[in-house]
């Protein structure tokens, strides 16, 4: 990306010199063109520019999910008695909502009595596990 800002700084010093022996020739095709390309230089340079700015975004973005990734990574849940468990945190999480939304909610205990469904319901997706 540097190479090309500077081929495009040089190309404007070049049509600068140009343009100021333009001015020696007096030939108005000449400078005409000389002021062509002139302009087709400036919108490369804004449009090199612009492409930098994306660029440096996209890197940003890139180490953004790059990170994300790795804090996926990092918080694999442990599976026990149907439901999830996280090293450092308390209580027992859904394995349904975590399996299709990343989500950890907090399942709790089903009442005495309804405890043949299983021994947790979780309160987003009404899901019993156990």
């Amino acid at each position: 990306m540097i190479e090309v800002v500077q081929t495009i700084q040089t190309s404007i010093e070049i049509v600068g010199k140009l343009l100021a022996l333009s001015k020696k020739i007096g030939d108005a095709d000449f400078k005409m063109l000389i002021a062509d390309l002139s302009n087709e230089l400036g919108d490369a340079k804004l449009e090199a520019a612009n492409l930098k700015n994306e660029l440096a975004s996209l890197r940003q973005e890139n180490t953004d999910l790059k990170q994300r990734l790795e804090r996926r990574e990092n918080d694999r849940p442990i599976y026990a008695d149907g439901v999830y468990n996280f090293e450092g945190e308390d209580g027992q999480f859904c394995t349904s909502c975590f399996d299709t939304g990343q989500r950890k909610i907090r399942v709790r205990r089903l009442a005495n009595g309804f405890e043949v469904f299983g021994k947790w319901e979780c309160p987003s997706c009404n899901a019993t596990f156990g």
